[in-house]
């Protein structure tokens, strides 16, 4: 009888061994000290080691030198009942190359207090953006502005989903430009060598700090971790390195974490108002919290969105043209209607962050709109003379995919004899284009009325194939990082080139961006490309006059 009930109990344990296995690719038992105290799994084919090679072992020993700092922090969080959920790692499998792993676990009280971790290698979820080199700030070997935000919400939701705190700190170190002007370079890389170092010692795993300007930084750490000393540390570890008469000086804020409530999106959208309220030299002591800071981006969202539609109603914006020319001959073939707000947006005045802004609360149709009936106003306005060229304007991948978006723009595109003549579509954001079918359905009853439709940005992403199969278009323009890349590499003409040739063959005519100079366009032109759109050919200007015909 027993020895029955001890072959179920070892059938439970077995199946819950397998269902983990649907989860994992290696399981782990943790002790309080983090040995390995039972192995399953891969073993032997992901690590090289037996599973008996590795029992007894730190878990550490497995996870890539560069990330043991990580996991060691988020473990010393989760000394009680805590969840790991996720958590990106690299892990050297057995040809001594780190791959992406995701590491999620569980602690059990009832079970020795003992860490339950299953490992997944390489994820099919993408983890955040903090491998690759272009991501961090060489000089100070942290994170980008740009990449901060997203490492930092998603590091601050590991904490959270365990039940521990985290804390963002800001750091301004005054006078570190002055400092730099009499500096040889070496004497300027170990400075900021040093600054770096004392700032990812700080951080959550080592890396979670970043660079938000010329002397400003922010870094995501525990909440148990103590942050006052870091700018004396700072100041103690640059001294012997401070030119005569300077001398570094620095300002810390810390801002509690309770964003428990927000999303791991809204967290960086938090994180991204705060590092911009820092970096406009205000004070954080008021909201001096995580969530604080978000309702007032919110706050701020809202009073954005009331001014741009109020633009989007009045039209209280100027078009500026830039022209597109034919790369063998030189002449000016069509111009391009660029947006030019007459009045600030927001905190920013940014044109681009405020046309995200109304891509992202999905206000952009009436931009669009607008745009569109300006350019209207602006061909009936010389119809007479017949000095404008035909003129280009963006319409959003979020718009072209509107039904009742396209059936109002088509009925604008109606309201004047021989406009097809005189205007063309250029769809923007492709990648925000989800339905490829409807999409295509709308662009064909643009191009119905006459109109000639381009898809823009294209080669910038992997789906641009996706679209040249699915829609049907008279041009494709080349987006202008892929024609820089183009330009440089041997190969990157050749792919270039058969591009150029794909179009051609499919009667599709190409443009290219930012052509900068007469040896560019020459390369362009040789590759097969038909027209192209840069500074070389001119300026996007308000002054219509000087773009005429």
């Amino acid at each position: 009888m027993n020895e029955i009930k001890k072959q179920d109990k070892l059938l439970v344990m077995q199946r819950f061994v397998a269902l983990a296995f649907c989860r994992a690719d290696l399981l782990f038992e943790l002790d309080k000290s983090h040995n390995i105290l039972f192995s399953a799994g891969m073993t032997k084919e992901l690590l090289g080691k037996k599973t008996d090679d590795i029992v007894g072992k730190s878990f550490f020993d497995i996870v890539d030198e560069r990330d043991r700092r990580l996991i060691s922090d988020i473990f010393k969080t989760a000394d009680y009942e805590g969840r790991l959920d996720d958590i990106s790692i690299r892990i050297p499998v057995d040809n001594g190359k780190p791959k992406e792993a995701s590491v999620s676990g569980y602690r059990f009280p009832d079970l020795g207090n003992h860490l339950f971790i299953a490992v997944k290698i390489a994820p099919r979820k993408r983890t955040v953006p903090r491998r690759r080199d272009s991501d961090r700030d060489k000089q100070f070997d942290v994170l980008t502005k740009e990449n901060f935000a997203d490492v930092a919400a998603e590091r601050i939701r590991s904490l959270q989903k365990m039940g521990s705190e985290a804390k963002v700190t800001f750091v301004q170190v005054n006078n570190l430009e002055e400092a730099q002007k009499t500096m040889s370079e070496d004497e300027q890389s170990n400075l900021k060598g040093i600054i770096g170092t004392v700032l990812n010692d700080h951080s959550l795993g080592g890396d979670t700090a970043g660079r938000i300007d010329d002397e400003k930084f922010s870094l995501v750490h525990r909440g148990d971790v103590d942050t006052s000393g870091i700018g004396q540390n700072i100041e103690n570890a640059t001294k012997d390195l401070m030119p005569v008469g300077v001398e570094l000086t620095s300002e810390v804020q810390t801002i509690d974490d309770n964003s428990k409530e927000l999303t791991e999106d809204q967290i960086a959208k938090a994180i991204i108002f705060t590092m911009k309220t820092f970096s406009e030299g205000k004070s954080l002591e008021d909201p001096s919290s995580l969530a604080g800071f978000f309702d007032s981006a919110m706050a701020e969202t809202l009073k954005s969105v009331e001014t741009f539609r109020k633009i989007c109603m009045t039209r209280d914006f100027d078009l500026a043209l830039m022209p597109i020319c034919n790369l063998e001959s030189g002449v000016l073939h069509h111009v391009e209607a660029l947006t030019r707000f007459r009045v600030e947006l927001g905190s920013s005045g940014s044109p681009y962050e405020m046309i995200v802004m109304a891509e992202e609360m999905g206000i952009i149709a009436e931009f669009d709109m607008a745009v569109g009936q300006k350019a209207v106003d602006l061909i009936k306005k010389n119809a007479v003379s017949g000095r404008l060229p035909p003129i280009a304007i963006n319409i959003s991948g979020h718009s072209i995919g509107n039904k009742e978006f396209v059936r109002n723009f088509c009925d604008l595109l109606q309201s004047a004899t021989n406009l097809s003549k005189l205007m063309l579509i250029e769809i923007t954001e492709s990648s925000e284009i989800k339905d490829l079918e409807l999409t295509n359905r709308h662009i064909q009853e643009i191009r119905e009325g006459g109109f000639r439709v381009a898809l823009d940005d294209f080669g910038a992403g992997a789906a641009s194939f996706d679209y040249l199969n699915s829609f049907d278009v008279d041009t494709v323009k080349f987006d202008g990082p892929v024609v820089k890349r183009a330009y440089a590499t041997s190969k990157g003409k050749a792919f270039l080139a058969s591009m150029a040739t794909l179009c051609a063959q499919s009667g599709i005519e190409t443009i290219a961006e930012m052509v900068e100079d007469a040896e560019l366009a020459k390369f362009l032109s040789e590759c097969g490309v038909n027209y192209g759109q840069g500074w070389y050919f001119g300026k996007p200007s308000v002054d219509h006059s000087k773009y005429t015909i």
